[in-house]
């Protein structure tokens, strides 16, 4: 996607490097055997695995963040390597990332289970064999879309060893959601979500931040395109020309800020930036499949209700001052 910075490329291991190539898995799968249930793939925890407390060691970002948010974060005895030091992972050791796993510090350790994100194909040789001998449970997750974030809520709340706090929190992100549809309806909003500063990396069809902006009464204007975060060239945002514009720069600095306004500001054809419509936030988990969607859910909703009603209110700004 250009010279998109480390947050987007983040955002693409993080979510989708996994159903793509097999050696740079970007974050998906894990064997599909008798343990295996729910919508894409997703490990349930067995009815009698209990051992050690719920211990969890999460080489995956968007479930450690979930597993913070489900009030579960004492779990957490290991994060992965693309954990941002916050609350809940300052002083955890890092074991892994979809590259390598520290066996060596998960033997000391001993979690009961191991949250992993590969594509049901794309399991690392080795990787269940050396679970098992570690008496590991590998809990696979895929977090492609808004619903694999509520199945993945109740798949944590059961590997934490609390089912009651993971159907509560997707029952309480599914209501959330609900009512960003039932105030966003309306005409439908051309919009275009980017996720860089170079305003090439953008959000295609059949991925969360697609189905948030149809939520919030949004239109993807980007349509076919071969992978679900695709990369445009200048020609083509032209031809595509939004109404509203929402870029996702999450921890973006001031320098990174001010890169992305000179893109626009070099392309005043375009009727989201004639009638100041590009919205940016740069809040840590704008790129991160999570609880936080409903926040984010938020922002697109009062961006496309402004954009409806024809309302000049300045375009809105989130800021990093919400550190991790």
């Amino acid at each position: 996607m250009g010279q998109r910075p480390a947050h987007a490329l983040f955002l693409f291991l993080v979510v989708f490097l996994g159903a793509i190539l097999p050696a740079l898995i970007g974050t998906i799968g894990c064997d599909r055997d008798s343990s295996t249930s729910g919508r894409g793939g997703t490990t349930s925890w067995p009815a009698s695995a209990s051992p050690r407390g719920g211990t969890v060691a999460s080489l995956v970002p968007a479930a450690t963040e979930i597993i913070i948010g489900l009030g579960a974060a004492d779990h957490l005895v290991a994060v992965s390597n693309f954990d941002l030091p916050r609350d809940g992972t300052r002083n955890l050791p890092r074991v892994g990332d979809y590259q390598t796993t520290d066996w060596e510090r998960l033997a000391a350790l001993r979690p009961a289970a191991m949250i992993t994100q590969f594509a049901p194909d794309r399991l690392p040789p080795g990787l269940k064999q050396k679970a098992d001998e570690l008496s590991i449970h590998l809990v696979n997750v895929r977090i492609n879309r808004v619903e694999d974030i509520l199945e993945t809520m109740r798949t944590l709340g059961e590997a934490v060893g609390d089912p009651a706090k993971g159907k509560h929190a997707a029952d309480e992100l599914r209501e959330k959601l609900d009512a960003i549809a039932k105030r966003s309806a309306g005409r439908t909003v051309r919009t275009l979500i980017v996720l860089d500063d170079a305003g090439r990396g953008v959000a295609g069809r059949n991925n969360y931040l697609d189905d948030l902006l149809a939520l919030a009464g949004g239109e993807n204007v980007i349509r076919a395109a071969p992978t679900p975060y695709p990369t445009i060239d200048r020609e083509l945002l032209v031809d595509l020309n939004p109404e509203v514009i929402i870029q996702l720069l999450p921890g973006a600095t001031p320098q990174v800020r001010a890169a992305a306004q000179r893109v626009w500001q070099s392309l005043p054809q375009l009727r989201a930036v004639r009638d100041g419509r590009v919205h940016i936030t740069t809040q840590w988990w704008a790129q991160l499949p999570t609880q936080h969607v409903a926040e984010l859910g938020d922002l697109f909703s009062l961006a496309l209700n402004e954009a409806r009603s024809g309302s000049s209110a300045a375009p809105m700004s989130r800021t990093s001052d919400a550190a991790p």
